[in-house]
């Protein structure tokens, strides 16, 4: 089973965790000694088929150009509503709700994307975890001096360059703007 660690962001593999008297008791091994952390400080990561059949967890697929090597490389993320429901956003694209929920700020400061009301990698904690189970070889936690902080981030295919949330939110608000359709998997 998978864990994550809040304090720095890190997904570890446990053999075994217990939880009582508000502590996470975790051994890391069969006859390991057991470690003790608190509760709040850990996320136990639930298996991707364990998620409910009626909420499909969508990976979306992009290529994007690299803005360090200038190749295409493949950008993994989910795309959900930001109204609290985490429902995974599908084509053809509900202009109308993502509207609803538009950062207006945002798109005054910058006109060049609506700002839809939407989430990516890197908005969700628990979505975050998810995806980064699935492609933890093509997604990890870096430091963003832009945001001031850490989040999970696609990593270029060829020189490993970090694709950061900005770049990626703003392709799929064009992509979503223009009515193009995004290649998805569900897991």
């Amino acid at each position: 089973m998978k864990f994550r660690d809040k304090r720095n962001n890190e997904i570890k593999e446990a053999y075994a965790i217990e939880i009582r008297d508000k502590k996470a008791y975790i051994k890391f091994v069969e006859n390991g000694k057991q470690y003790a952390y608190y509760e709040d400080n850990i996320e136990i990561i639930k298996p991707l088929k364990e998620q409910s059949k009626r909420e499909p967890f969508k990976i979306y697929k992009l290529k994007k150009r690299c803005y360090r090597c200038h190749k295409d490389t493949t950008i993994y993320t989910y795309i959900v509503f930001n109204d609290g429901t985490n429902e995974n956003v599908e084509y053809p694209w509900d202009k109308k709700r993502l509207l609803k929920n538009q950062n207006i700020i945002a798109h005054l400061q910058d006109p060049s994307i609506e700002y839809y009301g939407l989430l990516v990698i890197g908005d969700d904690e628990r979505l975050d975890a998810l995806i980064m189970n699935h492609y933890s070889d093509r997604i990890k936690v870096k430091y963003s001096k832009t945001q001031g902080r850490s989040y999970p981030m696609n990593l270029c295919e060829h020189c490993g360059a970090q694709q950061g949330w900005y770049f990626i939110y703003h392709e799929i608000n064009e992509l979503i703007k223009d009515m193009k359709e995004i290649p998805f998997e569900d897991i």
